[in-house]
């Protein structure tokens, strides 16, 4: 897991430092200094690009939902699994894409983010059901449905912290790398 939060330290290149905590060969958690350059975007603050893609996020649906209004139809409401227990449609994959990209840009927040999805479902299945200004036309959510959005933001979210770590590894040793690679020259 890598936390967000700046312990106001700078390097030499005036980076951020950042702690990140990450499982050893044993299995066992460690501390570990991660500066503001091994992480995506450096060059933006992660208040941006949370904004940014929360908008990018809402363009698609207020699209989507639009298309479902002038066409008659939601491209995205079909159902692949839907019993009682199991109730899965493609927005269920709409769902984990955009907690992987939270995860990935503002990872270690699980419960805010499981909050926030949390009261987002309450406020989709309650307008839905009060049918507030037609809206059970496009959502007609059920709460099989509900408990499975929430299950699918929660992988999305562990996803793209995985893969934010992945990266930070990755470009971690690209840059050792390269500084062994001058070493020997």
């Amino acid at each position: 897991r890598i936390s967000h939060e700046s312990r106001g330290m700078a390097d030499d290149a005036n980076a951020k430092a950042t702690s990140a905590r990450k499982r050893d060969s044993n299995g066992s958690v460690v501390l570990c200094e991660i500066d503001d350059r091994d992480l995506p975007f450096a060059k933006r603050s992660r208040s941006e690009l949370v904004c940014l893609f929360l908008c990018c996020c809402a363009v698609l649906v207020v699209a989507l939902h639009t298309m479902n209004y002038l066409a008659g139809y939601d491209p995205l409401n079909i159902a692949l699994i839907a019993t009682d227990y199991v109730s899965i449609d493609v927005w269920s994959f709409v769902h984990t894409f955009t907690f992987v990209g939270l995860g990935f840009l503002v990872p270690d927040q699980r419960l805010m983010f499981f909050c926030f999805g949390a009261l987002w479902e309450i406020a989709e299945y309650v307008l839905c059901n009060i049918n507030f200004m037609g809206v059970q036309a496009i959502w007609n959510e059920r709460i099989t449905n509900t408990l499975w959005d929430l299950w699918f933001n929660s992988i999305g979210y562990f996803l793209g912290e995985a893969l934010l770590a992945y990266w930070i590894e990755t470009k971690r040793a690209a840059r050792t790398q390269q500084q062994a690679s001058k070493k020997r020259k």
